[in-house]
């Protein structure tokens, strides 16, 4: 494994890279350094040394489908090659059709998300989405519009998504996540990322997003999930449940305290139930719906 790939790794595991979608993206990056600076003798070695890597990049963060559906997309591709020469042919064009479609679905989302916003309304977002802070931003360039973001606790990933609208020009308002309710009454519309996506139109994202979720609900705002397709999760429509990620305890507590415990997940679950829609390159689909809409697409692109 060349030092490269071995950084990639390391900086999705300590989050320097983080957000589904850059993960993906890094994901992909990282197999097509493998693959390119591979010295595999044979097509068997090739695949072996591929499916290690594939292996290691899934587990650094088990709740995120787009991993395994990025290196499946890849890995179907590349298996067609009959010697190490084809297979690294094979991967160049597999790495460009992926990047053109990424990028494809990414400004597809942005438009449909955008289109939900009117002028003069008001957003408020939880974590750090690039997809999520695209759709804002673009609002912003043709509506007049507020944003509320979550500081988003323990990491503070809201103070980058808030840095980036401000950047853009976007009135923004930054909030500790327990004030969600206080200010919810402010709110027009709620627009989240994802990480996970089940069979069943189920969002699993950063920890705190079924609060705010529930809370919209409650005071009948509506709550959408900006994603793209290849953030659904095949294995749960088998009733398998898609992992939370258990981060470290020194994320919230730095310095122990005798005899408390810490718990720390990542990540959250929210039903259906709480969700108006997801915001996807395919369009604005129900979460009852997005199941099989997703299972048909990604037949359709032979992962």
């Amino acid at each position: 494994m060349t030092n490269s790939v071995e950084q990639i790794m390391k900086d999705i595991k300590e989050l320097k890279i983080q957000g589904a979608r850059r993960v993906a993206a890094a994901t992909a990056k990282a197999l097509g350094i493998c693959i390119e600076k591979s010295k595999a003798k044979n097509r068997e070695e090739m695949i072996k040394e591929i499916l290690e890597t594939g292996d290691k990049l899934i587990k650094l963060r088990s709740t995120e489908p787009m991993v395994r559906n990025t290196f499946r997309y890849i890995l179907a591709h590349v298996e067609k090659g009959k010697d190490v020469k084809e297979i690294k042919k094979m991967a160049k064009i597999a790495l460009q059709k992926y990047d053109k479609q990424f990028t494809e679905s990414f400004l597809k989302i942005t438009k449909y998300g955008s289109d939900l916003i009117w002028d003069g309304q008001t957003i408020l977002t939880h974590c750090h989405s690039t997809t999520v802070n695209s759709i804002l931003v673009h609002a912003h360039k043709h509506k007049k519009i507020k944003v509320i973001c979550t500081e988003t606790r323990p990491l503070y990933q809201g103070h980058l998504t808030a840095k980036q609208l401000s950047s853009a020009g976007v009135d923004v308002t930054m909030i500790v996540d327990s004030a969600v309710r206080h200010v919810m009454k402010d709110v027009d519309l709620v627009i989240v990322g994802a990480d996970a996506v089940g069979a069943d139109g189920t969002l699993y994202n950063k920890i705190g997003t079924a609060t705010i979720a529930t809370v919209a609900f409650d005071m009948k705002i509506p709550f959408y999930s900006a994603t793209q397709i290849y953030k659904f999760d095949p294995l749960t429509k088998f009733g398998q449940m898609t992992e939370i990620e258990m981060r470290p305890e020194k994320e919230i507590l730095p310095k122990p305290i005798k005899g408390v415990k810490i718990l720390n997940p990542a990540f959250d679950t929210t039903a259906p139930t709480y969700i108006r829609a997801y915001i996807t390159e395919l369009g604005i689909i129900p979460p009852q719906n997005v199941g099989s809409a997703a299972e048909r697409y990604i037949e359709s692109e032979n992962l």
